[in-house]
């Protein structure tokens, strides 16, 4: 008896392929469930199929059965658990858009997913949360139907998927809250060269412009002596009170002799996140200050390793939310959303940091804005990797 074997990403592509090989005629011998050693990261697997077009008559097991004359949707399952399809009805339907699109990711050289697992990770994105995402794109996918899949037969399906798989991880801290006799005291942090004291002069801006609320300004940054320069200039053309802190003692004074205000904005020294000593004596500071909230600056052009060391190494100071600078310069928005986003460790507990404003220029108040998924996930992938998407439909 002459056997063959077919593989296939589901039993309706191999049963398809057996019948354009084989014949009508064609029996099934064994059918059985493999784990696809290229895609075990993704819990995929295929199927191998055992087919001949000898005249072969079933023996009491039922293993061979042909693929013309069956009755009722599917068989009991084979030996393997993986239950054999018993209607020629479905060979009909092999060819549709999800089937096909299930057979390309067979296919590592064609496969979207393994295009995009690839390009995520060329872009910064560490593998495991490049797995994760791409994990809930998949899921996804598998559970939406042509009719109701809008993105079904367009070329942008795997990118649109991909970008709500990153949205679903983003938290969103929302902007910073007022309320009517209360005094708000909020600090910012980060790194060196983020644009901490523009982004405070953006706030300040809006909240005495636009919102109509009384700002105080205050700065530890005695390091620098433009930084205190900039902020002062920024005081005076906004008409804002403005006090210099060189140490914790000198704080409580401070935040009275700015009066009857609706917030405190404070803006500090850009500190190197190894720097352990520097940031120590910045949580200093601040526990000084008491801040109701501690916004960590981060640029959005920094990779996903920098990003990270911001996170651990200011985490003495207890950022509160992140603020992500320099939007308009960044290319894409993969690496630093891979690294902010929400999603599980390995010990099973939400990571992440939640964010409130984005800035995207130079311009106060203009280039500011409270932070959303939309924006955020835009950009998610260069534009080059948009153009070469795999057309699956």
């Amino acid at each position: 008896m002459h056997i063959e074997i077919f593989r296939a990403a589901n039993l309706q592509a191999a049963l398809e392929e057996i019948r354009a090989t084989l014949g009508p005629d064609a029996s099934v011998l064994r059918t059985r469930q493999c784990p696809d050693p290229m895609w075990g990261w993704l819990g995929r697997s295929y199927v191998e199929v055992h087919a001949t077009n000898d005249d072969v008559t079933d023996d009491s097991h039922g293993e061979s059965s042909s693929l013309e004359h069956q009755d009722g949707d599917l068989d009991s399952q084979a030996e393997t658990g993986f239950p054999r399809l018993r209607s020629s009805d479905a060979l009909k339907s092999a060819t549709r858009p999800n089937d096909r699109l299930n057979e390309r990711l067979t296919e590592p050289r064609t496969d979207p997913l393994f295009d995009y697992r690839t390009g995520l990770i060329t872009l910064g994105v560490t593998p495991h949360v490049a797995d994760r995402w791409l994990r809930a794109t998949n899921g996804f996918l598998a559970n939406v139907s042509d009719r109701d899949n809008p993105f079904a037969n367009t070329t942008n399906i795997w990118a649109e998927h991909l970008r709500q798989s990153v949205a679903r991880e983003i938290h969103l801290a929302g902007p910073i809250q007022l309320m009517p006799g209360e005094r708000r005291v909020v600090a910012l942090v980060g790194p060196t060269g983020v644009g901490k004291t523009t982004t405070v002069a953006k706030l300040a801006a809006g909240f005495r412009m636009r919102s109509k609320r009384r700002v105080g300004l205050l700065t530890i940054d005695t390091f620098r002596i433009a930084a205190v320069q900039q902020l002062q200039a920024y005081a005076q053309l906004m008409d804002l009170p403005m006090v210099v802190v060189e140490s914790p003692p000198q704080m409580p004074d401070a935040l009275q002799q700015l009066g009857d205000v609706d917030v405190v904005l404070i803006d500090t020294a850009g500190r190197s996140p190894r720097g352990d000593l520097d940031i120590g004596a910045l949580a200093e500071m601040l526990r000084s200050a008491q801040p109701d909230e501690t916004h960590l600056v981060l640029s959005a052009t920094s990779t996903a390793a920098v990003i990270q060391s911001s996170l651990d190494g200011f985490a003495p100071t207890r950022p509160t939310a992140a603020i992500l600078t320099k939007l308009d310069e960044a290319p894409y928005t993969a690496a630093i959303l891979s690294s902010v986003a929400e999603g599980p460790t390995d010990a099973g507990l939400p990571s992440g940091v939640p964010l409130s404003y984005v800035t995207h220029g130079q311009h106060v108040p203009d280039d500011i804005s409270v932070a959303s998924t939309d924006e955020l996930v835009s950009r998610l992938l260069p534009v080059q990797a948009e153009l070469n998407r795999v057309d699956v439909a």
